[in-house]
């Protein structure tokens, strides 16, 4: 009997266990119920107006909380993307470095190495006269700037063949343009006698003397359309290649192209130099020279577009002729992608390319205003090497414009097209300030009709190349947008935006800014 009841007890115990592990789970259900119980009887006693009112106050303030909230992280993701896009179009980072040397700021032997300079010309540099010391001191100073420029100023949109370069053609945009700040609150005469001063022979003359072409028009000849093929053709020829790798735009190049010639016709009675024959300017100069530079530029633009860029590392390649390729491939870009303006629904963009296109011929027109103005010889080395500093910086200026111009989450322009505005205006202003007195009176009706038949002949531009894209090509697809049916650029659509499209993808999955739900419905 005992060991019966000791073999109950003992499996007893576990039963007993389950029972009070059960009551107790009952126990605290029930107490669970009593809570809800009570709160269900709280909420339906009956309360006054006044409570009531509260409580409905109460939940509208934490309502527009939650949304004030929601909208808060929105409005943030959105000023982070926004800053990311800016920042890959105004100051790029390499990612992919496989030779760090070349990437390394070297700051502080770059600093001993001016230093060590800088000491060795205040000791040891023989004097001069004060005209040298002059020159030397203008020198040092630009070369001083330019190595700052290469150690805090912005890359810019483009890092190859190395970003120092990018970084030091801003900085000498930015010196350009502090000159001709300087220049504009100086005379003329002070202006020649420094420009005297650098160059006795070329540029102290006094007067331009240039060739005439609008000459017995009626005689058209084979003999006479070549005499006219000089070294001018050839830089016509050579500029709209550069300027279609630049603008990336057929329609968008053969309308400037054609405006240039009827703007020296309209600024003929300014600078007579302007004035053609019809032949020359038509067939020579908009068919021949700058219609070939327009179909080799984009002909390029097709190749690098299309081209598969393999940027394996130096170290990588065990050949010396695949080592050589690829140090010869550090001077071509990057990544190479096709440029479309026009989008038939932005008006922003519109307005972009109207301004765009005035600001492409004043540069051309400040040239030869500059040019007159001091009476320097085209020949003269001073208006090639301006020339090339212009395509210099206009090429990182037009990546960054065009960003701006088709980039809904690109809110700022970029600083290296900022400056370059800025030295398209100084050299305007340079040409009014010193040339009012020298032209006759400027036909104000005649430049406003310019300027209105730039604005009508870029809408005009914009509306054929939507045509042709749409009724000719299968470069669009319709879409439903806000429930309307609309034609959109396959290359132009957000997705396509291009240059900087993977870079901020990337950035913005690092950063943790957006999802990619959300920057899509952003676009």
């Amino acid at each position: 009997i005992f060991g019966q009841m000791a073999d109950s007890e003992g499996s007893s115990q576990p039963a007993q266990q389950d029972a009070a592990a059960a009551a107790t789970e009952s126990d605290a259900s029930v107490r669970r119920r009593v809570r809800i119980q009570e709160e269900v009887e709280e909420e339906t006693v009956p309360t006054s107006e006044h409570q009531q009112d509260r409580w409905a106050e109460a939940g509208d303030e934490r309502g527009e909380e939650d949304v004030s909230g929601r909208a808060r992280r929105r409005s943030k993701k959105r000023r982070d993307l926004e800053q990311t896009h800016f920042k890959m179009v105004n100051d790029r980072v390499v990612d992919d470095i496989t030779m760090d040397f070349f990437y390394k700021p070297h700051t502080v032997t770059l600093l001993l190495a001016l230093c060590a300079f800088l000491l060795y010309k205040a000791i040891w540099s023989p004097s001069k006269s004060t005209e040298w010391n002059v020159y030397d001191g203008a020198m040092g100073t630009l070369t001083l700037f330019l190595i700052v420029s290469a150690l805090a100023f912005p890359t810019g949109p483009f890092i190859r063949p190395h970003p120092v370069i990018w970084r030091m053609s801003f900085g000498l945009s930015v010196a350009y343009a502090l000159v001709l700040q300087f220049t504009v609150f100086q005379k003329f005469d002070d202006v020649k006698k420094v420009l005297s001063w650098l160059d006795p022979d070329g540029l102290s003359n006094d007067e331009l003397v240039e060739k005439e072409y609008a000459v017995n028009c009626s005689d058209l000849t084979w003999e006479r359309m070549w005499s006219h093929v000089d070294i001018f053709a050839f830089a016509h020829f050579s500029g709209w290649v550069m300027k279609a790798l630049l603008i990336r735009h057929g329609v968008l190049c053969w309308y400037i192209s054609i405006i240039w010639e009827l703007t020296e016709v309209v600024f003929t009675h300014l600078l007579p130099n302007f004035a053609e024959c019809w032949w020359d300017s038509m067939i020579l100069d908009v068919l021949l020279c700058n219609g070939l530079g327009i179909w080799v530029g984009l002909k390029a633009c097709d190749y690098f577009q299309m081209r598969t860029f393999y940027w394996e590392s130096i170290k990588d390649i065990e050949t010396t002729r695949g080592k050589v390729k690829r140090a010869v491939l550090q001077f071509t870009p990057e990544s190479f992608i096709k440029f479309d303006w026009f989008n038939e629904s932005a008006l922003r963009r519109t307005g972009a390319l109207t301004v765009f296109c005035l600001i492409f011929l004043l540069v051309e027109l400040n040239t030869f205003f500059v040019k007159h103005i001091f009476a320097v010889d085209t020949s003269h080395p001073v208006v090639f090497w301006r020339l090339i500093m212009i395509g210099q910086i206009s090429a990182p200026s037009i990546r960054q414009f065009y960003v701006y111009a088709t980039d809904p989450l690109c809110k700022r322009l970029g600083m290296q097209s900022w400056v370059f505005c800025a030295v398209t205006a100084l050299e305007s202003a340079v040409c009014i300030k010193f040339g009012r007195h020298m032209f006759p009176p400027m036909q104000l009706g005649i430049i406003l009709g310019w300027m209105c038949v730039v604005v009508v002949g870029t809408f005009a531009a914009i509306w054929v190349s939507i045509w042709w894209r749409v009724g000719v090509t299968s470069g669009t697809s319709e879409e439903n947008i806000g429930g309307q049916m609309r034609h959109l650029y396959v290359d132009s659509s957000y997705e396509n935006l291009g240059l900087i499209h993977d870079d901020v993808r990337q950035r913005r999955k690092q950063l943790r800014v957006a999802s990619e739900s959300e920057y899509t419905s952003d676009a």
